[in-house]
């Protein structure tokens, strides 16, 4: 069995051993071989240690998660980044996907999202026999083939928008490397993966909203989010309105009309 070496980069000790205990419990590939508390920290260890895998908060005193992304990126080093946010840095996590992490992970750390995100991870990762810190290799499509390959996914999404969706989820299944999909997708669109499929949820929110059948919560669950004030900040964002102020307004529009 190919064993993966992850670094854990995290300033509070807790969320480390909690990492930790998850990971040699319950992902027997993986192997937790180095440790840092920031960014700095992290990259001294990769020179040295040469993990498979990152799995990194974002905030962090110093260098943090997203400084320690773009650092790595810049020195080419294309090993797979798992970011660890709370819902409150969703913005950053969003960032975080556009500099080429591979997925993240929500706060409160959830066992079984732990275990998804480094089960889809695999999938990224090289086998043992290529070395240490290679991924699949990336290869150039044309701009017809790239054009294809980003409808693929647009398709998909458009199918499943409700799922939890990552760009990695894709790369698996079409055979890419996720940072270099995460780019071509942005090419070709003009827009994140993340940020697209956020899109479409919001507007299949807007219909259902508009439609006045189901209650606002439920209408959450259906467009992929179970926790109700993460849709409503992300609603707000996109519509300038919370979904109770904007079916108010839908309503009152109605009555004018009428």
């Amino acid at each position: 069995m190919t064993v993966y070496h992850a670094l854990l980069v995290d300033d509070e000790f807790w969320m480390l051993e909690g990492l930790k205990k998850v990971i040699k419990r319950d992902c027997p590939e993986y192997a937790v071989t180095a440790e840092a508390r920031d960014g700095r920290q992290a990259i001294a260890c990769m020179e040295q240690a040469k993990p498979d895998i990152v799995i990194t908060d974002i905030r962090m005193p110093g260098m943090d998660g997203l400084q320690l992304l773009e650092e790595m990126r810049r020195r080419g080093w294309t090993i797979p980044v798992l970011i660890v946010t709370a819902h409150s840095e969703f913005e950053y996590a969003r960032q975080a996907v556009h500099f080429g992490a591979f997925d993240y992970i929500l706060k409160p750390l959830n066992r079984a999202h732990i275990v998804s995100a480094l089960s889809r991870a695999k999938a990224v990762m090289a086998p043992a026999s290529k070395g240490r810190a290679d991924v699949l290799e990336t290869v150039p499509v044309t701009p017809v083939q790239g054009k294809e390959l980003v409808e693929k996914i647009r398709q998909s999404v458009c199918e499943t928008f409700m799922h939890d969706l990552s760009i990695t989820d894709f790369s698996g299944q079409l055979g890419f490397n996720a940072s270099y999909l995460s780019r071509l997708f942005k090419q070709e669109t003009g827009k994140g993966f993340v940020q697209y499929v956020t899109e479409r949820r919001m507007e299949a929110a807007i219909r259902m909203i508009r439609g006045g059948q189901q209650s606002i919560t439920d209408i959450a669950r259906q467009v992929g989010y179970a926790d109700y004030k993460h849709f409503r900040k992300v609603f707000k964002q996109y519509t300038g309105a919370s979904p109770k102020l904007f079916q108010m307004q839908g309503v009152e529009a109605d009555e004018m009309v009428q």
